[in-house]
Order: C-alpha cells, then structure tokens, then sequence
C-alpha cells in the first residue's frame, strides 16, 4: 500500500466518522481527481463498517460511485454487517428493514451498466454468506409473487423489477427467494440479520447458525 493511499483511506475514515454521505463524496472526489483504480486501493483499505456506512446513505436514485466499483467479495462482506447500523435508523422512525435492503440492493443490481458476469459474481457472493438468502429474502415478504407480469416492462424500482433482474442472474437463487420469502417470519429474519451483523463486528461470528432455517 502507498503512503498516498493510506492517507486518502485515513481521511475518508475520519469523514465517514461522522457522515456516511460525505464519506461517499470524498470517494467520488478521489475517483475523479487521481482515478478509479486509486479510489479501489483505497476502499480495499477501509473497514468494512465504513464501508457499509458509506454505502448506506446512497439509494438507486442517487447510487455510490463504490458500489459499481467495489469487487463483489467486499460487497458480500459488507451485507453482512449492514444490518448492525440498523437500531439507531428504528430508533429514529426513519425507515424498515425492508425499505433498507431494498434500497441496498437496487443501488447495486438497477443502477449499474449491463455486466452480468460482475453481477452473476456479486449475487454469488451474497449467497456465500450463512445469512445470504435471508438477506436477499427479506425485502419481499409479503409480496404477491403471482402478480409478476413477464409479458410487461416492470415499473423502474419495483420489487417487481429487482426480483426480475436476481432472476435474469440466477434462477435458482430467485426459486430460493421466493420459497424464503413465502414461509418466512419477519421478525425472526430481522433478528437473525442484526444478531449475525453484531456478531462479526465484534469479531465473534456466531456458530449458531445451523438451525437459523427452520423454522423460518
């Protein structure tokens, strides 16, 4: 690592500290003035809680310049802490789970240019993790999946259109979803997302994952 790099990652740190957004301009700022490979080594230096904070305060409206050019590991790392930051934001009356990892994961699959093999490798990569699917489940319990209409563009960001696009990357991870989604419980989903997340932001990954499925 450069002297450069680690001073511009100290820097989006200490930004990030106190606002996740301002985090995410600096990054942009980077990108545009020394390159994107520049803005990648510096990313790859930052924790992956900075990471999650940053990408946080993005949508699909107005996307991370991160999330189209982080690799897919990291952004599988980073979903699986995303969901620690989630108390404080109930607290606050600003949002639910749901409308949070839907926001998340329309800015990384709506907003990029069509590559399908950096988006087939994302989706993989979320699915690596023990929590994967129920992360990828949980924006669409509830959700009527008997009202999708192939033959119709679907509305730009919809359900409709994100669980289309998981679909067009991988069938059997959209099959998987659909079945999570219908037998699943919110609240024990919700739970299980947020405990996991503590769990490896404190370091101590929980090994009692084996029975998380069942019952849903």
């Amino acid at each position: 690592m450069s002297q450069e790099v680690a001073v511009l990652a100290e820097k989006v740190v200490a930004i990030t500290h106190e606002s996740g957004r301002n985090g995410g301009n600096i990054l942009e700022e980077i990108a545009s003035t020394e390159g994107d490979q520049t803005m990648i080594a510096v990313i790859s230096e930052l924790d992956i809680m900075s990471v999650a904070k940053i990408l946080r305060e993005f949508d699909a409206t107005i996307p991370s310049i991160a999330a189209w050019l982080m690799d897919p590991e990291t952004i599988g790392n980073m979903l699986d802490v995303e969901p620690s930051y989630w108390e404080n934001e109930f607290e606050k009356g600003a949002f639910n789970a749901q409308d949070s990892v839907k926001s998340m994961l329309s800015q990384i699959f709506l907003t990029q240019s069509d590559d399908e093999e950096r988006e087939s490798a994302i989706l993989a990569a979320i699915m690596e993790s023990e929590t994967g699917i129920l992360y990828l489940s949980l924006p669409f319990i509830g959700f009527d999946f008997e009202s999708i209409d192939n033959t119709e563009e679907p509305v730009s960001g919809s359900d409709e259109e994100l669980l289309l696009k998981i679909k067009s990357l991988n069938t059997s991870t959209y099959e998987q979803i659909l079945a999570t989604s219908e037998r699943g419980d919110f609240e024990k989903i919700e739970a299980i997302l947020k405990s996991q997340a503590n769990n490896i932001r404190v370091g101590e990954i929980s090994n009692e994952t084996d029975d998380m499925f069942e019952p849903l």
